[in-house]
């Protein structure tokens, strides 16, 4: 579980615990956080170890995979949770920095980890199953001046429908869409890299706001049940429908003008095109 020294991260991992995990890795940046879920869940009876980890940092994030394959072997769930929110702010005036320190770590440190451990699952006949941590901001907008964590959660969305297309049949993958949740998730702007601006002060009105927020271990326990069920979607908070049927809606009248006007030709469709070059360039081959 990577981000599980706090909030739904380690909620994840104690939850998996609860639900018989042969062991738990408790991955963070932070590592005094990481070893302290990994101790409560040993006391509790399942091994668990601490690993320190910044999953910005993709060969990092490639030492911890072997690292905790050494430990407790290859894992049969893996769950890339860590993630970042920067400073809100309209994108005419938002800061170049957090729009690199959001892609650095809630994409590249997304893929980094599924990369990572996913290589080392799909070399392994045993099934398995990745969980991704995005949000409800990855099914819309929900509200102005968040467009960098916003657009990062898009981007985590696309690729996971992206790789559940792409892996071996004994692996599966959930998604799961958040929306607001009592974590820790509203001071990551303390822990920004100097090379990006140095850390950020804290917020009281996000304090009081993430206070409001559902529980994590709430979160965790609907997110593994959706992982038990096999859905690609996992939702937890029923507002967020809203931010998907708003986006539907705008899909919807962008295609029905279309279709009015006449453009509705599926001629170029690129999957299409494709498999029927393929099967030219492969009879050419015969």
């Amino acid at each position: 579980m990577t981000g599980a020294g706090s909030g739904i991260g380690a909620a994840l991992a104690e939850e998996a615990a609860a639900r018989n995990a042969a062991a738990v890795a408790v991955i963070d940046v932070d590592a005094d956080a990481a070893k302290a879920i990994a101790d409560k869940i040993a006391a509790g009876g399942v091994p668990a170890a601490a690993f320190t980890c910044d999953v910005a940092d993709v060969d990092a994030v490639e030492r911890v995979a072997s690292e905790v394959v050494a430990a407790f072997g290859t894992p049969g769930l893996v769950c890339a949770n860590a993630g970042v929110s920067p400073e809100p702010a309209p994108l005419f005036d938002a800061e170049p920095d957090n729009l690199a320190w959001a892609l650095s770590v809630n994409v590249v440190g997304t893929w980094a980890t599924l990369r990572a451990f996913g290589r080392l699952m799909a070399a392994e006949p045993a099934p398995g199953w990745l969980l991704v941590t995005a949000s409800e901001h990855a099914l819309g907008v929900p509200f102005p001046g968040a467009g960098f964590y916003t657009a990062s959660k898009h981007a985590v969305l696309g690729m996971t429908d992206v790789l559940r297309r792409e892996l071996p049949e004994h692996l599966g993958i959930s998604t799961m869409v958040p929306g607001l949740a009592a974590t820790g998730l509203w001071r990551s702007g303390t822990l920004r890299p100097d090379g990006l601006g140095g850390p950020l002060p804290e917020s009281d009105m996000a304090r009081a706001l993430f206070s409001r927020g559902m529980d994590a271990g709430a979160v965790a326990a609907t997110a593994l049940d959706g992982v038990a069920a096999e859905r690609f979607l996992v939702a937890t908070h029923g507002h967020a429908k809203s931010y998907s049927d708003a986006r539907e809606a705008d899909v919807a009248e962008a295609f029905a003008a279309l279709s009015a006007a006449g453009g509705a030709d599926v001629s170029y469709d690129v999957m299409a095109i494709i498999a029927e070059l393929t099967s030219q360039q492969a009879a050419a081959h015969e």
